[in-house]
């Protein structure tokens, strides 16, 4: 898969088929979300990870402690199972978890949906990693890459008669940006990527390249 050309057509066609209002909405939350600098203030390379205790769509609870144990931790946030580009972005982590095993590391994902939502799309997307359920975006929060939506932004959702707010379990309309994080087995961060434009993502290679390096 060329994951960056298949995001962007993805976006292409995503921007050709909206009308006018949604598409200057998009693109006005894209310009304010890179005015506040939010990716800015993320997650970086050198930063610890924080700690995490999150539940699968099983109910099972996965704690980063205990992840980190049995080494380097592939860690992504996804905006959830409705967003196309995360249904690209999740079969490219899917594709490429295996390869991440074989390198001694753990690939996980996490969504703000709450875990009913996410038993349904791991179902939906045959994922073979685990989706962990971030009720409120309280991780991505932690972890600087959540924010809160403009109006114009949640009334295009509200017209698609999607409430973010009941999904995740939240008073607020809040997102997840993109981003990736590879981290060794100490809680360091070694890898960072974090983007507000849901088209950008960074290709498997990158993450498995900084797995290899960290084996070598």
């Amino acid at each position: 898969m060329d994951l960056a050309r298949t995001l962007e057509t993805l976006r292409d066609r995503h921007m050709a088929a909206i009308d006018d209002f949604a598409r200057q909405a998009f693109e006005e939350e894209l310009d304010r979300l890179r005015m506040l600098r939010l990716t800015d203030e993320s997650l970086g390379v050198g930063d610890m990870l924080p700690d995490f205790e999150l539940t699968d769509g099983a109910g099972k609870l996965w704690r980063s402690m205990d992840l980190l144990d049995r080494g380097p931790l592939v860690l992504a946030f996804f905006r959830g199972g409705w967003c196309p580009y995360c249904e690209i972005t999740m079969a490219a982590l899917n594709e490429a978890h295996q390869r991440i095993e074989i390198l001694g590391a753990t690939a996980i994902g996490v969504s703000p949906e709450m875990p009913e939502h996410v038993a349904a799309t791991v179902k939906s997307r045959a994922l073979g990693f685990p989706l962990l359920s971030d009720p409120t975006n309280a991780y991505a929060r932690l972890c600087g890459v959540a924010y809160e939506l403009s109006p114009d932004h949640i009334r295009i959702h509200r017209d698609r008669n999607r409430s973010l707010p009941a999904m995740h379990g939240d008073s607020k309309w809040r997102l997840p940006v993109p981003a990736v994080y590879v981290v060794e087995s100490s809680g360091r961060v070694v890898f960072a990527f974090a983007d507000v434009d849901p088209a950008r993502w960074p290709d498997p290679k990158d993450l498995l390249d900084a797995l290899r390096r960290l084996a070598g």
